[in-house]
């Protein structure tokens, strides 16, 4: 018994010492130590990186769900022409869906942060899911997966009002949900309720190279390249690929989120203050010394975020 005791004792000791470093480090620093590492996980895409991706003809049209993931109901698939979709209805009929665009600079498919993402804001709010797998660099450009989204909304307002729906997307596909917005309006279809951008890529020439040093994650020099590759035979300043640059009038309501150690902090606030002097009632969640798309991190920072967007998909902000 007076071993058993000792071992608790000492088990107690480690988690006392662990919890008393941590905190010191989250006053000192202003980030939690789970930030940090995953911080100092994230590597950059390298220009050889880049090359040996213009290459990659590989099919990227059909992915499944990664083991472990659960959704709390059935994940249907289907295609919109040759685009994949997951597809999970709401709750009930009082519950809103969201239309979630993944990032990944538009050439890297779903990551396992954006299914945990989604499988979590199901769970606790009780949304319906659908979410595309659109046509990705390096067989494919914008010109063939913004017909197909327009045709997947269209589908989805067929379906459900249009104020049920939300669309939400992170990094390129946050990019993506404000010109699908941008390109709705123009088109007088029914909007969506509310957008939620997350770390959205604005700008395919932007990024702000003050911001480089501390942005453990993007390169700028190579994001351009990409971003000029995803525009094909398009202008890159066109809002269907720099949405930055579009008329943000009688958009819906928004809320962006972003660190401000990330090369699209910049552009990101400049969003905000043009759909503000649109009369877009728009909300900006800045998190300091975070980087990008912070709110699928698995950290206090990320799961704050996440809590944050639930209750804006429940409406209760």
């Amino acid at each position: 018994m007076k071993l058993i005791k000792k071992i608790l004792l000492t088990i107690v000791g480690i988690i006392v010492a662990i919890a008393v470093i941590g905190g010191a480090v989250w006053l000192i620093d202003g980030r939690s130590p789970q930030a940090i590492i995953v911080s100092h996980a994230l590597s950059k895409t390298t220009l050889e990186e880049y090359e040996h991706a213009k290459g990659d003809k590989t099919d990227k049209s059909t992915v499944e769900i990664p083991d472990g993931i659960e959704f709390p109901r059935e994940m249907r698939q289907y295609r919109v022409g040759n685009m994949q979709v997951f597809h999970m209805e709401p709750q009930d009929d009082s519950k809103p869906v969201v239309l979630y665009i993944h990032g990944g600079a538009y050439f890297h498919n779903f990551e396992v942060p954006h299914w945990k993402a989604m499988a979590e804001l199901a769970n606790s709010t009780g949304c319906g899911i659908v979410t595309p797998n659109y046509p990705l660099l390096y067989c494919y450009t914008a010109s063939d997966a913004h017909p197909l989204m327009m045709q997947l909304y269209q589908q989805l307002v067929r379906q459900y009002p249009a104020k049920r729906i939300i669309i939400m997307g992170d990094s390129a596909g946050g990019g993506f949900t404000l010109a699908l917005a941008q390109e709705l309006r123009n088109d007088s279809i029914d909007l969506p309720s509310r957008l939620v951008l997350i770390s959205p890529w604005v700008d395919v020439l932007g990024g702000d190279d003050k911001l480089q040093e501390y942005d453990t994650f993007l390169n700028a020099e190579v994001l351009r390249k990409v971003g000029a590759d995803w525009a094909g035979d398009i202008d890159t300043r066109d809002p269907i690929i720099s949405p930055l640059y579009g008329d943000m009038q009688g958009l819906p309501s928004t809320d962006l989120y972003t660190g401000t150690w990330e090369i699209f902090y910049t552009d990101v606030v400049k969003t905000y203050n043009k759909m503000n002097a649109a009369g877009v009632d728009a909300s900006l969640h800045v998190a300091d010394k975070m980087g990008h798309v912070y709110p699928l991190w698995p950290c206090p920072e990320g799961s704050a975020a996440r809590k944050e967007i639930a209750k804006i998909i429940k409406g209760e902000v």
